[in-house]
């Protein structure tokens, strides 16, 4: 009688384990929208890095880094509008990003810079990093809503910030056990910074750079990039097992997100990730695509 009661149990606790579990997937399911390559009068990607969406001009752009050109679609319609190379200065861009005054910032990898572009009036400097000590080799970066611009240096495991419109060299944030940093993601008052080979994510003030946890990222091989939604679940690229792994703000799994392949849905060896409302861009690098899902 008393193995019968404990095998109920046993079977009761399953059935509540999975409908916890099948409830909490369904919070993060994915439907494919569309696949974003390269018109064919402009060549296939080669090896895209990045992605950045820019809401007030309708404008996604796509980091193209082996073709050495920045390439706009429409964000609505994902119609190609332009390619852009800087008159041949990009060499092996990394990422971008567009301020407030529409200056693109990038990531220029090949010359180990980062460019401000003034495109209309054909301008381009380069972002002050010879004089900040040890020499920066720039990463990933973030703008946040005050134009503040947050850059990993790789070299030297921190993230600097620099002020909006000048872009002049404030401060940094550094914890001492980090191993390194391949990408931030910012809300209002915190900045997350994910570090890859330590599998977790370390959580500052924006404005202090007080550090405040750690949250570590169980299971991932290689998470590379991440994005954070409304409710703070954090959306984790992991580069080797090719899938997106979705946490919820105490770094409990959730959910998943795609596979490794090269059919729709599937990505090879991807590189970034975007978030903006419901709408999640995977770019996908190995596959030379951007893939762009709704989560539901």
């Amino acid at each position: 009688m008393k193995i019968k009661k404990i095998l109920t149990l046993c079977f009761v606790l399953y059935v509540l384990h999975f409908v916890f579990i099948t409830s909490c997937y369904a919070f993060t399911k994915a439907k494919l929208l569309t696949i974003i390559y390269a018109e064919e009068e402009i060549g296939n990607f080669k090896q895209p890095q990045a992605i950045y969406l820019d809401e007030k001009r309708n404008k996604i752009y796509i980091a193209d880094t082996l073709n050495h050109r920045l390439v706009s679609y429409h964000k609505k319609y994902y119609k190609f509008i332009s390619q852009f190379n800087a008159e041949g200065r990009l060499k092996l861009p990394l990422c971008m990003l567009r301020d407030k005054e529409g200056l693109l910032i990038v990531n220029n990898k090949g010359e180990n810079s980062v460019l401000i572009i003034d495109v209309k009036k054909k301008i381009i400097k380069q972002l002050a990093l010879n004089d900040i000590s040890p020499k920066p080799v720039p990463g990933n970066m973030k703008l946040d809503k005050e134009g503040y611009l947050y850059l990993i240096d790789k070299a030297n495991k921190r993230i600097l910030i620099f002020s909006p419109k000048e872009y002049k060299f404030l401060k940094q944030i550094k914890t001492k056990d980090a191993t390194g940093f391949s990408d931030i993601a910012l809300t209002e008052k915190y900045l997350y910074a994910l570090d890859p080979l330590k599998k977790e994510v370390s959580i500052y003030e924006k404005n202090s750079g007080k550090f405040i946890r750690f949250l570590s990222l169980k299971n991932l091989a290689f998470p590379l990039s991440l994005a954070i939604d409304a409710g703070g679940n954090l959306y984790v690229l992991d580069a080797h097992k090719c899938k997106v792994f979705v946490f919820d703000k105490n770094g409990n799994m959730i959910s998943e997100i795609g596979r490794k392949g090269w059919k729709e849905g599937e990505f090879y060896y991807p590189r970034y990730v975007l978030l903006h409302k419901k709408q999640l861009y995977v770019v996908d690098t190995g596959n030379n695509r951007i893939q762009v899902f709704e989560i539901k």
